[in-house]
């Protein structure tokens, strides 16, 4: 095969439209570096979010506690008025949260030891 101009330039062209090719068609490599206390800081902030969340869930249980006995002052100074006893005791709820039940034997459950 005689190498003349025309087939050097095919073959150039080629190699140069194929590595044009290969270089669009890779996959984008991104490189990050990710600062040393990044860690550390999304702790510290999710720390914080949860001490807010708990401050809040604290001042909302104060408040309930306050207008419950609002309420119940309220209550006691309208009997008062109309000249009834109206004795009403405040239990401020202890928590939110079912006590939790022993768990039962299965089989005792369901009557299979008689």
């Amino acid at each position: 095969m005689e190498l003349n101009a025309l087939s050097l330039g095919a073959l150039f062209i080629a190699l140069v439209a194929g590595g044009f090719i290969g270089w669009f068609s890779r996959q984008p490599k991104t490189v990050t570096a990710a600062p040393p206390n990044l860690e550390r800081d999304k702790t510290l902030a999710e720390a914080r979010y949860r001490a807010m969340l708990d401050e809040i869930d604290k001042h909302l249980a104060a408040t309930k506690d306050a207008l419950t006995e609002l309420a119940d002052r309220q209550d006691t100074l309208a009997a008062a008025l109309r000249g009834e006893q109206n004795t009403i005791e405040v239990q401020p709820e202890a928590s939110d949260q079912d006590t939790v039940l022993q768990p039962r034997d299965y089989a005792d459950a369901r009557g299979q030891l008689q």
